[in-house]
């Protein structure tokens, strides 16, 4: 099958809806008139001489013809070659993510077992993104919602394309169909998570260079977790900038979808082969650093807390954490909780109890503890 053939069925296959999704986010303007009710018509913004009629039915008998011929015409006017301009027809209804392992040298391959790593890495990355979307944390775990699961099933992988070492990653993203004034409240979670993975890759990028520069720490990275940063987002950005010199992440967005004013139709971010260690560090210490909920913890209180006109009541546990004797310090906001573990304080008991235990800095925190146990003599 000739290359010519090949174009001629990727432009039939192309519907209606990602054409004027297309021509209306790239310079041309419809016409108020229609064309015998059987086409639209559009003007180019640049140049008002050039017009483009865009057949009304996929079902028309030369449909396949007239959209080549579309394709044709814009790759003349916008200088590009025809194949390059029938793939972005193809893809305005999803946003696109575009990996690109930066290489120094004039070899675009990979090995294979790197290869393989590296689809692996990019579905951790976009994995990432969606769990933040749905839940900001330091770390995700295996456990995934069912929005992210359902979300997961329609990525798709594009194909790739010529430039180092590329991989396309596609969001398929439903076309608006409310009016302009309520993008972001219908927004889709497709769209949301491609939101919130440039703006994680931002933020990752921002944090490693202030790192580099010793004007930030790894505080600087737990401040922007409603941001998208996580250990998993970190660790897969790492992962895919060691198999070459560096990493550039590129998206565009679905043309049926309306960006904010002042959105730029493509956003880049690229990170160095020398971010590497800086990143491996920031998905160590975040993983490390992740809530870890429902703990049960095991140990005696050594000291209390509590102001007269504050009805909550501060315990330090010691127990071993890790292998390690530990501090915890646990808020009590029940009154019971609270009277319990007073008294395993003055009896000089140990205790047991259950709740969501997360390290801040060199502290370690309970929060919302519960079941709590005093443990008898005959306990020990």
């Amino acid at each position: 099958m000739s290359a010519s053939t090949d174009n001629f069925t990727l432009a039939r296959s192309i519907g209606v809806r990602r054409i004027h999704a297309y021509l209306a986010a790239n310079g041309w303007a419809k016409d108020e008139c229609q064309y015998r009710d059987t086409a639209d018509i559009y003007l180019w913004q640049a140049d008002d001489r050039e017009w483009a009629i865009v057949p009304a039915s996929q079902e028309y008998a030369d449909y396949g013809t007239r959209i080549y011929q579309l394709a044709e015409q814009i790759g003349r006017l916008e200088g590009r070659h025809l194949l390059a301009v029938l793939t972005d027809l193809s893809l305005t209804e999803s946003d696109l993510v575009r990996l690109r392992l930066l290489n120094n040298q004039a070899d675009s391959t990979l090995r294979l077992a790197d290869g393989v790593d590296v689809l692996g890495a990019a579905k951790n990355l976009v994995r990432a993104a969606a769990c933040s979307t749905d839940q900001p944390r330091r770390m995700h775990g295996s456990r995934q919602s069912q929005h992210v699961r359902n979300f997961l099933d329609r990525v798709r992988l594009g194909q790739t394309s010529a430039g180092s070492f590329v991989v396309n990653i596609l969001f398929p993203i439903a076309p608006q169909v409310t009016g302009q004034g309520s993008l972001f409240p219908d927004d889709p979670f497709e769209r949301k998570v491609t939101r919130m993975l440039v703006s994680g890759l931002q933020a990752a990028r921002l944090a490693t260079e202030r790192i580099n520069r010793n004007a930030a720490d790894i505080s600087d990275l737990e401040d922007r977790l409603s941001e998208g940063i996580s250990a998993n987002l970190c660790q897969a950005v790492a992962e895919l900038t060691s198999k070459g010199d560096g990493l550039e992440v590129t998206v565009s967005w679905a043309m049926t979808r309306p960006l904010a004013q002042g959105d730029s139709r493509r956003v880049s971010v690229a990170f160095n082969a020398s971010d590497t260690a800086v990143l491996n560090e920031a998905a160590r210490v975040l993983a490390h650093r992740q809530e870890r909920r429902s703990e049960v913890i095991e140990g005696y209180v050594s000291t209390l807390r509590r102001n007269q006109e504050d009805p909550r009541g501060t315990a330090t546990i010691k127990a071993v954490i890790d292998g390690k004797l530990a501090a915890i310090k646990a808020v009590f906001t029940d009154e019971h909780d609270y009277s319990m573990i007073t008294q395993a304080h003055d009896a000089r008991r140990s205790v047991v109890l259950e709740g969501d235990l997360q390290r801040e800095g060199q502290r370690w925190h309970l929060k919302n503890p519960r079941k709590i146990t005093v443990l008898d003599d005959e306990d020990y």
